[in-house]
């Protein structure tokens, strides 16, 4: 079992990570909503990015953004994908890459 205090009401993230790397846990599948995820790439935490793309659109005023946090003030400022490759499943598409830094 593995208990760490709330930062913020939320879990430390940073301090999350650590505690799984000192158990030799050395990958960890993040699937979460944008909350987490947002704070995932806000603190820099992501090495590659596994993002689906479906032929439905929901959208609207008040859809939830997949992820949300700091985002960025200008495109060039956006972070990118390197090492991108893409895969079909059914009328799914994966597009997955690493995070260039």
């Amino acid at each position: 079992m593995l208990e760490l205090p709330a930062k913020e009401d939320l879990v430390d993230l940073t301090e999350l990570l650590k505690a799984l790397g000192e158990r030799e846990i050395t990958c960890v599948l993040a699937e979460g909503g944008g909350t987490l995820l947002g704070s995932l790439f806000d603190l820099g935490l992501v090495d590659k990015v596994f993002a689906f793309i479906a032929p439905i659109i929901i959208g609207g005023k008040n859809a939830v953004t997949p992820v949300a946090g700091d985002g960025v003030a200008e495109i060039a400022e956006a972070l990118r994908l390197s090492r991108v490759r893409t895969q079909q499943f059914g009328q799914d598409i994966m597009i997955s890459g690493y995070i260039g830094r």
